[in-house]
């Protein structure tokens, strides 16, 4: 299974909200993170929604985590971020154009490596993967 890219973008905020403890603006995520602004301001909207991050105004304003780093799953953000956990045709919703969709046990098989893939990333906490950024020299 492949990961969009949003999703990897949104480890690496809670990544660095989990490291930098204060609130951070978008352009400072944007910055530290190496990641197009656009792309940090759609994914943090997303988390916020959730209930993951939460915003606020003003001089000491800024992005944070909504709860601690034990309490965030990373199958909780990836679920946020992800929009279609279809591996092959048959999972997506609707009608599938597979000939072999009335007797086929393939979505079985991927239903079922789909949910141990969400269940391994379910057991781990943003605590658990969190390191600091390297320090610029």
């Amino acid at each position: 299974m492949r990961l969009n890219q949003a999703s990897d973008f949104a480890l690496r905020i809670l990544m660095l909200l989990a490291d930098k403890k204060a609130p951070m603006t978008v352009e400072v995520i944007a910055g530290n993170l190496q990641l197009v602004k656009s792309h940090v301001m759609k994914i943090v909207a997303k988390l916020a929604r959730a209930g993951i991050v939460k915003s606020s105004r003003g001089r000491s304003g800024g992005i944070s985590l909504a709860r601690p780093m034990a309490y965030i799953s990373v199958g909780e953000v990836v679920r946020v971020i992800e929009a279609d956990f279809a591996v092959v045709e048959c999972l997506r919703a609707g009608q599938s154009n597979c000939v072999y969709s009335s007797h086929c046990k393939l979505r079985g098989v991927m239903n079922n490596a789909t949910r141990a893939f969400m269940q391994v990333l379910d057991q781990q906490s943003l605590q658990s993967i969190s390191v600091p950024l390297p320090h610029e020299k």
